[in-house]
């Protein structure tokens, strides 16, 4: 059995004195915390379900549950419910009882039907509690649960303190949704953490790697092009937070989903030069992290890639593109992977060109390829573990040596160090008296095959003799052979996020002549043209493992240097295949990848490198050491004063600075003793007022579409009193009562439906079936309650738009009826209106219908253009068209057809008149 550390011990006992939320700092184990929780909760005789645990967290569950078992037949294992799994195996599932994952959505269904029985319910175990709302479906759950069986636990934790610091009391708002009264907090700083840890002083080498001169150009340059987009982004819209939105808090990955959930309210309304702003922001953030995880090749290719993204005829570039920053960040870019040589007559020059044109290369270019600093320094310290790991074997000690844990940020990152160090000793030749590392020339090969590729059709090249001439004159001088450009600040070794910027271009930009982005790609373009034939007839290098995402995890150290072991031209076949020694081996695993401690003691590493800084694996990394495993040596790699090594402070201050926070609003958090419901006062009264009306008519009833249970409004009428019975129905959304059925449609999906014509055969269904159909256009909550700005109306009719595809849309069905709501609570309000004094629906009818209608693949047939123009000719109306639809694969088809075909399926009077019009017309 695995032991847990005496921290975790007590939040286990904590969490078992007391239903509570609890937030825990990453990297302190929560899943094995979780783990000790469920062992000791979801017995066999128990009912227990664990929400919003996604297929990592299930995966990990199962391992550690059987790791816990030890022996035991009848200890906790995990049962998890997918949407393959019918209601009947459900059931059967939910009476057995034990630990059971079933994902909302299914579980709130499964409630409403009486499959599960509530009353046998222990507990429910609530994974990132940070998601759940008062309109979120495991709300909608705990309700019913609790509402039902006052007996069942709750528990809840979650490891992001961050996001409960965000936006007005979140963390007052998850308590109520979740309906418990009480916090822990159990941050780093935490005493009992500080002493659980503090035996944990395994020896750590910190590396701290001075950036090439190109990379501190290129980090500039990319935060001076995201300062500029977020000053324009903030002058085309008042909607952001000047104090959270800035430079330094683009460097972490939640910028987006902060800059989207600022301006998620009027987001229809924008224009679209606002939201490619926001999609810049995203590009140019990307961008900043990849200067120091990918290498140069592949950031020159994403480059590429972002700047032939942009050249759509349908929208202009992006403002970013034209600014001198973004000129340095390409010329700088691709100054590290090649630069153009200029033609001459030097013999030597033509042996370097024959040596490029065999390798499919231009012979007009010199290679660069910088390699990353960390890559270097990574095979030098391999080579000093793998000399001190032989020495330790000779000396009798191999069974204490482990295997070496390389950790990266990412998968292509963990992919780009094997490829490296699998040919870490193998060098090419390019020509110009360079050689370079194995890899870098695959990557420089590969990327101008791609660059052919996507040049290989006619249009790429037109685009590439059109602009050959303008793209050959242009040259872009070496970083390295400029020792002045580097600009004054980053000389001083400020960090790039904590010195003050100065508005224009950088030094650099003012000594180097850089030349237009655009340009530089063209010239590019032009360059891999020319190899576009050639590549083919020559001996390509074989591909890296880059592009393999199965390549081997494992690398011997023996391969990394040939010094350590030279081998013989013949080998036994048992000396090329078996298990590699454990002192022997390189494990290259990306953070993603770690999940927890259990990580860590199942590979038993006695040497961890952290290739990139990871606050919560150095956490799992002291709690690995404090539980008693051997360690010998951690290397901590970052690049010194750069945008790595700033965000990760600032991740470190940033997780810090929530808990203090949390723990100020705790100490004077004022929970309401009603926290058991979740629902405001205003649908309690609604909930009064519907009571009273339908006191007379009995128990009001709503069947609502299985599918509508991913949005809030079921939830939100069952907290107003409507009994919700879910079904799946073919017709509409919700069936009020027998003759009124209603199509939900939020803002994207009505935008979706009226595109494809969707909506259309919704509309034509509902009013062939019931006497009042209603499209219902609900808006979110905190969203402008207006579908577009008044400045963007049009007195046109267009296709495109939404206005104009709405007015075709009542026009082509009069019948029906649409009703706005500005939220998901003023729906539930008019649902009580339109239940007044009306009859409960019968369910099977509802269920019915639609049924036994003739689809002949509507989605492909009614779109809305053939729709507009079918119903619009004479002759034809809404109960004829389909017939015709069917009738006639075409238009022309039915301008082909004879009179007498055309009644056959329109009628005599009906085929008159559309015969006539199309005479007519063909006239």
């Amino acid at each position: 059995m695995t032991t847990i550390l005496p921290f975790q011990r007590r939040i286990v006992e904590a969490l078992l004195d007391e239903d509570a939320l609890c937030i825990v700092a990453r990297g302190l184990g929560l899943r094995r915390v979780v783990a000790e929780l469920c062992r000791i909760c979801a017995t066999p005789q128990a009912l227990v379900f664990l929400l919003n645990a996604n297929d990592t967290d299930e995966q990990a569950l199962q391992q550690q549950l059987m790791t816990l078992r030890s022996g035991h037949a009848d200890a906790c294992t995990l049962r998890i419910i997918k949407n393959e799994t019918n209601p009947a195996a459900r059931a059967q599932v939910y009476r057995q009882g034990g630990l059971i994952s079933v994902t909302s959505r299914i579980l709130v269904v499964d409630l409403l039907n009486d499959i599960v029985p509530i009353e046998l319910v222990t507990g429910l175990i609530v994974l990132d509690a940070s998601r759940v709302t008062g309109e979120s479906t495991e709300a909608f759950i705990l309700r019913m649960v609790r509402g039902q069986n006052g007996q069942a636990f709750v528990k809840a934790v979650s490891e992001s303190p961050e996001s409960f610091t965000l936006g007005f009391a979140p963390l007052e708002k998850t308590l109520k949704a979740l309906g418990l009264r009480h916090v822990q907090l159990w941050p780093r700083f935490h005493v009992t953490v500080q002493e659980d840890l503090a035996c944990a002083q395994a020896p750590v080498a910190e590396l701290r790697l001075p950036p090439t001169r190109a990379m501190v150009e290129l980090q500039q340059a990319a935060l001076d092009c995201v300062s500029a987009t977020i000053s324009e982004l903030s002058s085309a819209t008042k909607l952001l937070d000047a104090g959270a939105i800035n430079v330094e808090s683009s460097l972490f990955r939640y910028f987006d989903a902060l800059v989207k959930r600022m301006l998620a309210p009027h987001w229809h309304r924008l224009s679209p030069r606002v939201r490619g702003m926001v999609a810049d922001l995203a590009a140019l953030r990307r961008v900043a992290e990849l200067i120091t995880a990918y290498d140069c090749v592949s950031l020159l290719k994403y480059l590429d890639t972002l700047l032939l993204a942009t050249k759509t005829p349908t929208q202009a570039p992006p403002s970013w593109l034209a600014s001198d920053s973004a000129n340095i960040l390409y010329s700088v870019a691709r100054s590290r992977v090649f630069s153009r040589q200029a033609a001459t007559d030097d013999s030597g020059n033509e042996d370097s060109a024959g040596q490029m044109r065999a390798l499919g290369l231009p012979d007009s270019i010199v290679p660069a390829l910088e390699v990353p600093p960390k890559l270097q320094q990574l095979a030098k310290l391999l080579e000093e573990v793998g000399v001190a790991n032989c020495t330790a074997t000779r000396q009798g000690g191999a069974s204490k040596v482990g295997p070496v844990l390389v950790m990266a940020g990412s998968a292509r990152e963990c992919q780009m160090i094997r490829t490296f160090l699998a040919a870490a000793n193998e060098s090419v030749d390019l020509g110009h008296g360079g050689k370079h590392p194995k890899m870098m020339a695959d990557l420089l090969c590969g990327f101008f095959r791609w660059k052919a590729q996507m040049n290989g059709g006619p249009a790429g090249r037109s685009r590439c003799n059109n602009n050959s001439a303008n793209a050959s004159t242009t040259t872009t001088p070496s970083v390295a052979a400029q020792p002045q450009s580097q600009p004054q600040a980053v000389r001083r070794g400020a960090p790039a996020a904590k010195r003050r910027r100065v508005r224009g271009a950088s030094a650099a930009g003012a000594k180097l002549p850089r030349a237009p982005a655009d340009a530089l790609e063209q010239e590019t373009a032009t360059l891999a043209s020319h190899i576009e034939v050639s590549a083919e007839d020559s001996q390509p290098l074989p591909r890296t493992g880059l592009d393999d995402p199965h390549s081997t995890e494992g690398i011997n150290l023996d391969d990394i240097d040939d010094g350590w072991l030279d081998a013989p031209d013949e080998l036994e076949l048992d000396e090329f295949y078996g298990i590699l020694p454990a002192n022997e081996t390189v494990i290259v695993r990306s953070y993603t990848a770690a999940g927890d401690s259990d990580f860590l003691a199942h590979l038993q590493p006695t040497h961890i490198i952290l290739y990139d800084p990871d606050p919560a694996f150095i956490r799992q990394v002291e709690m690995y050491q404090a539980l008693g495993h051997a360690l010998h040596q951690v290397y901590f790699m970052v690049y010194d004063n750069s945008i790595e090594e700033q965000r990760y402070l600032s991740a470190i201050r940033r997780e810090r600075e929530s808990f203090e926070a949390l723990i100020r609003q705790n100490a004077s958090l004022v929970i309401p003793i009603t926290t058991a419901s979740p629902v405001n006062a205003l649908l309690l009264a609604r909930r009064s007022q519907r009571t009273a009306i339908h006191t007379q008519v009995g128990v009001p009833t709503i069947v609502v579409d299985v599918r509508e249970f991913y949005s809030p409004l079921p939830s939100l009428l069952h907290a107003a009193g409507f009994t919700v019975v879910p079904r799946t129905i073919a017709v509409g959304d919700y069936i009020l009562h027998d003759q009124l059925c209603v199509e939900r449609k939020s803002l994207p999906d009505l935008i979706q439906s009226l595109k494809s014509g969707r909506l259309f055969n919704q509309a034509e269904s509902m009013i062939a079936h019931y006497s009042y159909a209603v499209l219902l256009i609900e808006f979110e909550m905190n969203t402008s309650f207006s579908l577009q700005a008044i400045g963007s109306l049009s007195p046109e009719i267009a296709m495109n738009s939404i206005n104009s595809q709405l007015t075709l849309l009542v026009l082509s069905f009069p019948r029906l009826r649409i009703i706005w709501s500005s939220s998901p609570y003023e729906t539930a309000s008019i649902f009580t209106e339109l239940k007044r004094d009306a009859a409960e629906p019968d369910v099977d009818r509802a269920v019915a219908m639609g049924q036994d209608d003739c689809s002949v693949e509507k989605e492909s047939i009614y779109a809305s253009h053939p729709i507009a123009l079918l119903q619009s000719l004479p002759g034809v109306t809404l109960r004829n068209y389909q017939a015709l639809a069917k009738k006639f694969k075409s238009v022309s088809d039915i301008c082909a057809a004879s009179k007498d075909d055309l009644a056959l399926v329109l009628g005599v009077e009906a085929a008159a008149k559309l015969y006539e019009f199309i005479s007519n017309s063909s006239i």
